[in-house]
């Protein structure tokens, strides 16, 4: 693990990752993708995103192409990570919500689509810190950040 990434930066990334970060930037600390994909998630051409993924570090990239090819977002998934100094992944659902609450990091909001449709698995927004939070079977597996936004601008860092 590297160890100037290790700290989840609320709104503004990871370690010496910042959201706003250009590919060169981001290659520069990181090094080459194990993987890349484009795609996009609507009919827009110019709404494509491209995702590098280092699996060895339990980490991917988003590149958004709207944001001129900057890091917009960023899924870990290793207990390595920390926010304040607390890991987070692999932990249950229970304690994370109120670690969450007991250190003010934001409310928590479960998605009921997510809830209703795979009743195992189960999705938490916490707009206040950019974040989703992934668990499966009660465990946290994945989490997703990003900037902050204002009137749906993103505020970069």
């Amino acid at each position: 693990m590297k160890e100037n990434i290790k700290e989840i930066r609320i709104g503004k990334g990871l370690g010496s990752l910042t959201f706003g970060n250009t590919r060169e930037q981001v290659k520069a600390i990181l090094g080459d993708p194990g993987e890349v994909e484009r795609y996009s998630l609507s009919e827009f051409e110019e709404d494509e995103t491209e995702a590098w993924h280092y699996d060895d570090l339990g980490l991917s990239l988003s590149f958004d192409q709207d944001n001129d090819w900057r890091l917009s977002s960023l899924a870990i998934s290793s207990e390595e990570y920390t926010l304040e100094g607390s890991p987070l992944i692999g932990r249950n659902k229970e304690e994370i919500l109120a670690e969450f609450k007991e250190r003010s990091w934001g409310t928590t909001v479960e998605d009921e689509e997510v809830a209703r449709e795979d009743p195992g698995n189960s999705l938490i927004h916490v707009d206040e810190a950019s974040m989703s939070l992934w668990f499966e079977d009660g465990e946290l597996t994945e989490l997703q950040i990003g900037p902050f936004y204002k009137n749906d601008e993103v505020v970069w860092p």
